[in-house]
């Protein structure tokens, strides 16, 4: 049996949501589909409620979070591993890699980035310690194809597409039932942190200011954490718009998969007015797997979400005018419901994660795993 581990990759414990993301879900569907023993590390943290889905892992809770506490592990329990799950780049994952390194830890090693064009830039990562960082993984993997061409351009690594994907952990299954068009009421919806910072939440609030005249019958859903301070330019905003503030509705974060995954079943339209993303967003790929018309700004992994604008349409990043522009294309357009069914196509072949699971699987055994 293949054993695999996975340690938290910053000084602070696992967060319960990251349970149900890539991060914690490609190591569990490797376990799940493919016989692997897969072991989870952290520090003491929050309660994991999303932890009794991922059914027969080992779920590791170390004394506390720093590196020296995660090197005691490695170093007591390296015989055990033949894989070593890597996401990101910070500080500790370079300082556990070097430790791999120092030890000559025989498993395999593998880095899941979700980088974006900024921060591939932005770091050095031809000087140490980011070059051996690099060298000493077997598999690298980004999530998006335009991020994957850019970064085989920029360095000799290389680097494979395996995109983010979706995967229902309370249903067990990455299927999802196609709901029509026409079941579905006239929402435009967003799903992640309501925040300015990377999220530009104005621009989309003013988007839907800018169309609300042409679209009457049409509501913007906000649902995500809120961010301490915005909740007082939300005031102000519903205050001045008081002739639309019915028509946006916002719900504090829903931590009920279930009940979150028949909120985009409901909608008709997916925004997400984003300046930054790392590879595709979860919000995005779980709109795409249930049917939602995309209106996205043009961040790296856009031509991922929408191909060549047969499921849904862009605008320019920070373009509140060109953000309602699309949002009216898009709600007043009659082929909806085959925009509606691209996207849900769209996200069955690219962003089903059972199937990235298992061509991870694939190219790992093609490694010597």
């Amino acid at each position: 049996m293949h054993r695999i581990t996975s340690i938290v990759w910053e000084p602070r414990p696992w967060y319960n949501v990251e349970l149900a993301k890539d991060i914690a879900l490609v190591p569990y569907l490797l376990h799940k589909n493919h016989g692997c023993e897969v072991t989870l590390v952290t520090g003491p943290g929050e309660e994991y409620t999303y932890l009794e889905y991922l059914e027969g892992i080992n779920f590791v809770v170390l004394e506390d979070s720093s590196i020296e506490c995660k090197k005691e592990y490695i170093r007591k329990n390296i015989d055990n591993i033949d894989l070593f799950m890597f996401y990101g780049v910070t500080s500790h994952d370079l300082l556990m890699s070097e430790y791999l390194r120092e030890i000559d830890a025989k498993c395999l090693k593998t880095c899941a980035l979700d980088m974006n064009i900024e921060y591939a830039d932005r770091l050095v990562f031809y000087k140490e310690p980011f070059f051996s960082y690099f060298d000493n993984m077997d598999l690298m993997w980004q999530s998006d194809a335009t991020m994957t061409r850019f970064l085989n351009e920029k360095w000799d690594w290389n680097i494979e597409c395996e995109r983010n994907g979706y995967y229902n952990l309370v249903k067990g299954t990455s299927k999802v039932d196609y709901v029509p068009i026409a079941d579905r009421d006239n929402t435009i919806l967003y799903v992640g942190r309501i925040i300015e910072e990377q999220k530009r939440i104005k621009t989309l609030l003013d988007a839907f200011v800018i169309a609300a005249d042409k679209l009457p019958d049409w509501t913007l859903k906000l649902i995500g954490p809120i961010d301490p301070g915005f909740f007082e330019y939300l005031d102000m905003f519903m205050e001045y718009h008081l002739e639309i503030a019915d028509r946006i509705i916002v719900i504090d974060n829903i931590s009920d998969k279930e009940e979150l995954h028949r909120e985009y079943e409901k909608a008709k339209i997916f925004a997400s007015t984003s300046d930054m993303e790392g590879g595709v967003p979860n919000a995005m790929t779980e709109a795409l797997c249930t049917g939602c018309v995309m209106a996205i700004t043009q961040i790296e992994s856009y031509r991922d979400c929408i191909g060549n604008d047969e499921a849904g349409l862009s605008a320019p990043i920070g373009d509140a005018e060109r953000f309602s522009d699309i949002l009216v294309k898009l709600c007043t357009e009659s082929d909806l419901d085959k925009m509606s069914k691209a996207s849900y196509d769209r996200g069955q072949e690219l962003f089903n994660l059972e199937k990235i699971a298992g061509e991870i699987y694939g190219k790992l055994c093609a490694r010597g795993f």
